[in-house]
């Protein structure tokens, strides 16, 4: 993803928005896994990377602080946003050693934290050692269902949840700290809602996300096979299941074990499957999303999923969209509208997942309709409306004349 993919310049409603207000002093904390540019994947680090442009494009001074990676420069500005990387470490498979991690990283992220009139955060300890005179209002993004940690919030001046069920769940967990919560969602690229490829798309059933087992891969496989038996011939032929997505627990997934039995359990049952790995190109990962027909997003995770940014993004790419009954997705797909739900907590899901596939493998102007009605409810998520209304409510915080 490059300077040019996130510039907002050819929109006009976001440029006159912004203009004639005042200039704010943005910083952003990545955690401390992942590191910015996003080469290494991370939802909630490409969404952070792609509003910081939006901020600069809107006249706003712009810091990323995210972790050391490779070769990149401790320091350096970079398509006019200040980037400062901080030493940090790669992800553990233990949660305590994670959180551990996490901690140090706080530490020195909050020993060299510049000045700032907002700082935005998804980190865990961050919010509780944030210098207040430095980091000025703090903002906690909450990308994941709460797990019990909200009370650690109390410092801060606004709680983010990305989608209707986390604001929920977080004014259940800290009622008295209900009257900060806000919701906004994720924001996705514009070059997720390119034009459509020539032609259409391709015979393929698409999922791109981490490969772990709270993702539910393992029953897209058995939905998948039990296709055969309730298609006919000339409908099933042809039809490709792609997973995309990486497996190394650095990056998010199960490791190479849990890899190994998917692979195992689709060539027992002979399925035309490709694992293709990861992808974290913006470009190359449109690419898959337009050559898709069909979504899956068959994730489990009850108190995992916050929004589900991939559906949205295969939506915006014109891919009809399958996914779970987890109540997050409610923000965006209507069952039979703009999408396909199926009951994962069913006694068969994966016969309940077969049965929603094949509906649309089977009925090409079903297929239509929920692909045009899933790119219209996209636009919602795009990054100016996103943009917009994250800049409305830093104002909100800072009231008037507090912004420099």
């Amino acid at each position: 993803m490059n300077g040019t993919e996130l510039r907002l310049a050819e929109s006009t409603n976001f440029s006159d928005h912004c203009s004639d207000r005042p200039r704010v002093r943005i910083t952003i904390v990545i955690g401390p896994f992942y590191p910015i540019p996003p080469v290494l994947g991370g939802a909630v680090e490409k969404v952070h990377f792609l509003l910081a442009g939006a901020y600069r494009d809107a006249g706003h001074e712009v810091v990323i602080v995210s972790r050391r990676y490779a070769d990149f420069p401790n320091g350096e500005v970079a398509d006019g946003i200040r980037h400062l990387r901080i030493a940090s470490f790669d992800r553990s498979s233990n949660l305590l050693i994670n959180l551990v991690l996490d901690l140090i990283y706080s530490l020195r992220v909050a020993a060299a934290l510049p000045p700032a009139d907002i700082t935005i955060t998804n980190g865990f300890f961050l919010p509780l050692v944030l210098p207040r005179r430095r980091a000025g209002k703090i903002y906690v993004q909450i990308g994941r269902y709460p797990k019990g940690q909200m009370a650690l919030y109390w410092r801060a001046d606004r709680l983010q949840a990305v989608s209707k069920a986390v604001g929920r769940a977080v004014a259940r967990q800290v009622p008295w700290l209900a009257e900060k919560i806000r919701v906004i969602g994720y924001a996705i690229p514009g070059v997720f809602f390119a034009a459509e490829a020539d032609g259409a798309p391709g015979r393929v059933i698409l999922y791109v996300g981490r490969i772990a087992r709270e993702k539910g891969i393992d029953v897209l496989l058995a939905a998948y096979a039990a296709l055969s038996e309730r298609l006919s011939a000339d409908v099933f032929a042809g039809w490709t299941l792609r997973i995309v997505g990486p497996h190394r627990i650095q990056e998010g997934g199960d490791g190479d074990a849990y890899l190994a039995r998917l692979q195992a359990l689709a060539a027992e049952r002979a399925l035309r499957c490709d694992f293709a790995g990861p992808v974290f190109d913006a470009q190359a990962l449109a690419a898959e999303y337009r050559r898709a027909a069909i979504f899956v997003y068959p994730s489990l995770a009850e108190t995992g999923e916050a929004l589900g940014l991939a559906p949205l993004e295969a939506m915006a790419s014109g891919c009809a969209a399958l996914v779970s009954s987890l109540e997050c997705f409610a923000d965006y797909i209507e069952d039979g509208v703009t999408g396909l739900v199926f009951d994962h907590r069913s006694n068969d899901p994966a016969a309940d997942l077969a049965t929603k596939l094949a509906s649309l493998m089977a009925e090409p102007d079903l297929l239509r309709q929920i692909s045009a009605a899933g790119r219209v409810a996209a636009k919602e998520f795009g990054v100016a409306p996103i943009a917009m209304r994250m800049l409305d409510d830093f104002r909100a915080l800072l009231g008037a004349g507090e912004a420099r």
